[in-house]
């Protein structure tokens, strides 16, 4: 028998090597072919503008290439290996798809100012952008890094601002971001608008906020408190579109950590910004897991059906934001918004806002609500944005400083359908009140709910008979 199955075992060796295509043939289609940045002509560790414009070309050419022979079946890489450093200038891109741009090593944006365009109508430009692509996978181990510091300086003391975003996509679909660090963007990290089916995951976004600190303080732009009285615009992932998924973010920044901006009959792949969930997320600093801006806009400016989900803030400057904008045309709706699972921990300004934008920029005039509202007691509020059915479950907050935050509408067009499950907010140590501002809501509040928003105790008569 033994002797059997030792011939058995030899005649299929024998019948295995004899064949003309190897076992692994088949398997191996399932990896994409690699083009080596490097083959195109860029040029490494060199942070001049000559350089950067050779490497943004070369960048260009292999991702061309790579889309030229790419398929469904048999996608394309782009390559930056391990120990390969490249400064990139604008690096625009369109109609790319099953392309992956592995990025193992360091892309960053050229500190040369002069060297970017100065675009029209506050347009920003992107180290990287795509427009009108498909099936792209951005991942690797390495970091995209847009040298923001210098960026920030320059914006605070000229007031001119074009700064760069880190990458900027447009009008994709299918498009996937895993595994990258992305640092110090000039503006934001990344701006994903009119997307379909994206899924951004395991990522980290750093800004070093000390810098910034630091940077702020020279120029008085700090409160007592060390709070920036303006945004730098750091935003770490800025979506528009439908089907989005982000999970499994860690973020560090001075601006919106997550900010889901509306999109209008203006867009390509949905008229509304919906069906979105931000969940396993760490957040240092930061602005909040936010709703918008939304500002009314005559296509019906729309966000709905967003949820944020396990989330765990520390010192935030605001963790749980929703938030309109000026203007006086159109309208706007946001609606059908849950934050569960959701903790905080020494909140520096407010713990949640809901309602009116608060916004100043260098070298601009102040045209909405006050930075200090409700110490300084000017916030106008957006008729023309209707806000309905926001959600906060299970939602912890410990040692804040202020207040427990401010939940704020129109009288002429309040807010409905807010709910508050289980939402615990309390502090030994707030300095301007223990109490929500709470004006123009419709609010129910249960469970463990402390304090309860006094719209909320006070029922819906003074608003809705």
């Amino acid at each position: 028998m033994t002797t059997c199955r030792c011939i058995l075992a030899l005649a299929l060796l024998l019948l295995l090597l004899s064949t003309e295509t190897p076992l692994c043939a088949a398997s191996s289609m399932h990896y994409s072919p690699l083009l080596a940045l490097r083959s195109f002509g860029a040029v490494p560790g060199k942070d001049n503008a000559a350089a950067a414009r050779a490497n943004s070309a070369a960048l260009i050419s292999a991702l061309l290439q790579a889309n030229s022979s790419a398929t469904s079946a048999a996608p394309v890489t782009v390559e930056i290996s391990t120990d390969e450093t490249y400064y990139l200038l604008y690096t625009n891109v369109s109609d790319i798809h099953y392309v992956t741009l592995l990025v193992n090593g360091n892309l960053l944006a050229c500190s040369d100012r002069a060297a970017w365009p100065q675009q029209p109508n506050n347009q920003h430009p992107a180290m990287l952008y795509f427009e009108d692509s498909s099936n792209l996978l951005l991942t690797g181990d390495g970091v995209m890094d847009g040298q923001g510091y210098g960026w920030w300086w320059d914006t605070i003391l000229t007031g001119a601002d074009f700064r760069p975003n880190l990458v900027d996509m447009q009008r994709c679909v299918n498009i996937e971001i895993s595994d990258l660090t992305f640092r110090n963007a000039p503006q934001y990290h990344l701006n994903l608008r009119d997307m379909a089916t994206l899924h951004v995951h395991h990522v980290t976004i750093f800004v070093n906020v000390d810098k910034q600190r630091e940077l702020l303080a020279t120029y008085h732009l700090l409160d007592e408190r060390g709070i920036p009285t303006f945004p730098l615009n750091t935003d770490g992932i800025d979506p528009s579109g439908r089907d989005v998924l982000i999970e499994h973010v860690n973020i560090q920044n001075f601006d919106d950590a997550v900010a889901v901006k509306p999109c209008n009959q203006g867009c390509v792949h949905s008229s509304c910004s919906q069906n979105m969930t931000i969940r396993h997320a760490n957040v240092t600093y930061g602005v909040g897991m936010t709703i918008g801006s939304v500002p009314p806009n005559t296509q019906h400016n729309c966000v709905r059906n967003i949820t944020f989900q396990d989330i765990h803030f520390r010192r935030p400057i605001k963790a749980i934001y929703v938030k309109s904008n000026p203007g006086t045309a159109g309208d706007g709706l946001i609606e059908n918004i849950l934050y569960e699972n959701i903790y905080a921990e020494d909140s520096l300004w407010y713990f949640l806002w809901i309602g009116p934008q608060q916004q100043k920029q260098p070298h601009e005039v102040g045209n909405g609500c006050s930075f200090l509202y409700p110490v300084v007691d000017r916030c106008p509020t957006q008729p023309r944005v209707t806000m309905r059915n926001i959600v906060l479950r299970n939602v912890t907050a410990v040692g804040g400083i202020t207040m427990p935050g401010v939940l704020l509408c129109n009288a002429t067009n309040p807010c409905t359908g807010f709910r508050f499950e289980d939402v615990s907010n309390q502090s030994e140590r707030y300095l301007v009140s223990d109490q929500y501002v709470c004006e123009n809501v419709q609010l129910e509040s249960s469970g463990n709910t402390l304090p309860k928003p006094t719209c909320a105790a006070s029922s819906s008569s003074s608003f809705f008979d």
